[in-house]
């Protein structure tokens, strides 16, 4: 039997975030391009970023079919963040003078081995510079592991994004992301919670 959703956060009843919620007016319109796979995880972040940027938008696919969208972006203002060896640090001074002109930011949402597939199959992303971090600030991201140690989820890449670009205050996304955490383990019998949240 189907469980029932809630109409705003499209989480089940039991697990709904609505209460956690809160409008987050960010100037930098945020694209992210979303493996197939990731929609119907429960723990997939990026709708929670669509739940509360005003500026967001979820397109999902694979290839440069998929994403159309990245041909009508403007080519100086727009970047990927994506960790490469071309990649501006946001966080150095140094590399980040052009910060205050990017209006744009494309973010793929997936495990390391889809987003590099997305990254293969849609060449339309090798004409936007590279954004990353030289240092990530800790993942709260406990309850879905990664294979690697500069793992941040959705939420977390884009709230420290907007943080290093404008400035936004990232405490109403990682609150949300709390709640999403709390809402997902309530259930949990306590020897399997204790796994993710030791």
């Amino acid at each position: 039997m189907a469980r029932t959703l809630c109409n705003n956060c499209n989480f089940s009843l039991s697990t709904c975030i609505c209460s956690a919620v809160k409008d987050v007016n960010n100037h930098v319109n945020v694209i992210i391009l979303q493996h197939p796979s990731e929609e119907k995880i429960a723990k997939n972040t990026a709708k929670l970023l669509n739940l509360s940027l005003s500026g967001c938008q979820i397109i999902k696919g694979e290839n440069n079919n998929d994403f159309d969208i990245l041909k009508s972006l403007p080519l100086e203002t727009t970047v990927l963040l994506y960790p490469n060896e071309q990649a501006i640090n946001l966080d150095d001074k140094a590399q980040s003078a052009e910060l205050n002109k990017i209006t744009h930011l494309i973010v793929i949402d997936g495990t390391w081995k889809k987003a590099y597939k997305i990254l293969q199959f849609t060449t339309l992303l090798n004409q936007f510079r590279t954004i990353s971090f030289k240092q990530l600030p800790k993942s709260r991201y406990v309850i879905r592991k990664a294979p690697r140690a500069d793992s941040l989820s959705t939420l977390e890449a884009v709230a420290h994004s907007l943080f290093l670009i404008e400035q936004l205050n990232p405490a109403p996304l990682y609150n949300l992301l709390d709640e999403l955490i709390q809402k997902q383990t309530q259930h949990m019998p306590e020897h399997v919670k204790a796994r993710y949240l030791a």
